[in-house]
């Protein structure tokens, strides 16, 4: 509210009650950022408990210090791009 900037969570929340009440395209609309997201820690989350032993692999190509480096470059390009556009 004080800059008037859009966070790259702000609409977060909408979007949450959205996809619980199988509203996607509406979900999408109110964070763009959300939905890939929730998909990326449902396939962490998915793996750790179906496949444990490929779980080392997978962290270490999905989760490792790579990932963390492009998932910031990612939610700061949303962050500019959501109040550029």
């Amino acid at each position: 509210m004080l800059t008037g900037l859009l966070c790259p969570g702000c609409g977060s929340q909408r979007s949450i009650h959205q996809l619980l009440h199988g509203h996607i395209a509406a979900s999408f609309q109110y964070n763009q950022l959300f939905l890939p997201a929730v998909t990326y820690a449902v396939f962490g989350g998915s793996i750790s408990t179906l496949a444990p032993k490929k779980w080392p692999t997978v962290r270490k190509f999905f989760y490792g210090k790579t990932a963390a480096y492009s998932a910031l470059v990612i939610i700061v390009a949303f962050a500019v791009l959501r109040n550029i556009l």
